[in-house]
């Protein structure tokens, strides 16, 4: 009797370990999601497919020049991260790729201004940098920002108004590195402001790229669909 009475005690002791194992708060930063909406994470890569992404601050002729090559070389899917200042800039390239099809981004240069906000302020912030490039007729549906990643309550800020965060995990630099394959990478580039440093700097990539077997390029959703446990979240 008194076997059995240590034994169904062992077992309650068992079951709460187990509960409390699966209700503790994890330590990883992979969240696992199903489907393409995380929440929240910064995206930077998945398991099938390549996301092309352009980085947009400067630039005219050079822009408009690499828009022409893309279609030239039958590559219908890419992300252009526009520079709200650039996009204020340049309504007749905005309209260009506009018609071009490709995904619309945002490109903060700034992000430290979010640490003085309040939550209401931020609110604020990413309503009317949404308004501005709606009016351009734009329709961002990611966010990018230069040098730094934004804390956890930015990117559910953004996320509350249906922007994905994106990174990358790889650059120009990294691109061109020896026997680099951007099979599921979000590949980021910066486009110049010279034609013909953008022409040698594409070539330059394109090479890189193309050096990848089986090269897919899918669009950011695509490339997050393709892997339940890719996204980068923040301590």
């Amino acid at each position: 009797m008194r076997s059995l009475s240590v034994r169904f005690y062992s077992a309650l002791l068992i079951v709460g370990l187990v509960m409390i194992f699966l209700l503790a708060p994890g330590a990883s930063r992979v969240m696992e999601v199903s489907g393409v909406w995380p929440s929240p994470g910064i995206i930077y890569k998945g398991n099938q497919g390549t996301a092309l992404t352009f980085n947009v601050t400067i630039g005219d002729e050079s822009v408009s020049w690499l828009l022409g090559d893309l279609k030239e070389k039958g590559i219908q899917k890419a992300t252009f991260f526009l520079d709200p200042a650039w996009v204020d800039r340049h309504a007749d390239l905005t309209e260009e790729l506009l018609t071009s099809g490709y995904d619309i981004g945002i490109y903060d240069l700034h992000p430290g201004r979010y640490e003085k906000m309040t939550e209401s302020e931020m609110d604020r912030h990413i309503s009317n940098l949404l308004s501005f490039f709606k009016e351009q007729e734009l329709q961002p549906a990611y966010y990018r920002t230069k040098g730094e990643l934004l804390s956890p309550a930015v990117v559910k800020r953004l996320r509350a108004q249906e922007l994905l965060v994106v990174d990358y995990l790889i650059d120009e630099n990294g691109l061109t590195e020896k026997d680099t394959s951007v099979d599921g990478a979000v590949v980021a580039l910066d486009l110049v402001n010279n034609q013909d440093k953008m022409q040698e700097s594409w070539g330059k990539w394109y090479r890189a790229l193309t050096a990848t077997k089986e090269l897919k390029y899918v669009s950011i959703l695509e490339l997050l669909a393709s892997s339940d446990s890719k996204i980068k979240l923040l301590e």
